[in-house]
């Protein structure tokens, strides 16, 4: 990063590597308000700040008006849009997954970043 105040920090996608965002722009898909809480999902559209290149990154806020009054966002999950890798083989009868099947999915997610963990120690 060109700040010294920020050596040593995390260049992540928050601050583009320390290049910033010009811009973001909000698409909702959808907003679900429920009283004193509300869910919006859709895709934001964020400009480099130096390069002007746009990436586009899908979106689900979780808001609550807090007893301050102020909206504030409780959950956040964002991902880059969803591209096909494989496409299910036609000699499987059946594509219907289990509560099984995420379980060991996620038993070897878990695993993978255990593994991740010990290569970098």
């Amino acid at each position: 990063m060109k700040n010294d105040k920020f050596k040593g920090e995390d260049g992540g996608f928050a601050i583009n590597g320390g290049r910033g965002w010009s811009e973001v722009v909000f698409r909702n898909h959808m907003i679900d308000v429920r009283g004193t809480t509300a869910h919006a999902m859709g895709e934001y559209i964020f400009t480099d700040a130096t390069s002007g290149d746009d990436v586009t990154v899908q979106y689900t806020f979780g808001y609550k008006r807090c007893g301050d009054g102020k909206v504030r966002i409780c959950l956040h999950h964002s991902s880059v849009p969803y591209q096909v890798v494989c496409e299910v083989p036609k000699a499987v009868p059946s594509a219907l997954m289990t509560e099984n099947d995420i379980h060991e999915a996620q038993k070897a997610w878990g695993n993978a970043i255990k593994a991740i963990t010990k290569a970098h120690q």
